[in-house]
């Protein structure tokens, strides 16, 4: 019984260390502002890559927002799994996304700026949004 519960953990470390930039931890203690007002209800999760994913949850369904380093361009993830409150798997390393609406005249120049410990960005309708990570 001990052999399989240790081989079953080495499948499980292999497979999250293969899939690290896939999978999307709750980072619990990362604040998101909108405008500079703090937001109460969105969580956010990170992966290995500081990539961000925030999930907004209410009424009317769930606002998604990915923001990924290697385009940096504010998106709605294609397809999402989720474990509530604890970790999200994408479809792929770099996720297939949609990329936000933009409500505003002109071209959208989402503005983004990442680094380890805060993303920056402008949302679909002209909003500032910064997350700051822990």
């Amino acid at each position: 019984m001990k052999t399989i519960l240790i081989m079953a953990f080495v499948v499980l470390l292999a497979l999250i260390v293969l899939n690290r930039q896939r999978e999307y931890l709750r980072d619990p203690l990362a604040t998101v502002y909108r405008n500079n007002v703090k937001q109460d209800g969105v969580e956010v999760y990170q992966n290995y890559s500081n990539d961000i994913l925030l999930i907004k949850e209410d009424d009317p369904g769930a606002d998604r927002i990915l923001v990924q380093e290697w385009n940096q361009m504010p998106a709605t993830p294609e397809r999402l799994t989720c474990i509530h409150w604890m970790a999200c798997l994408t479809d792929a390393d770099r996720a297939a996304a949609t990329p936000l609406a933009w409500t505003g005249k002109g071209k959208y120049d989402p503005k983004v700026t990442m680094t380890n410990r805060t993303v920056s960005f402008v949302d679909g309708d002209g909003a500032a949004m910064r997350v700051e990570l822990r």
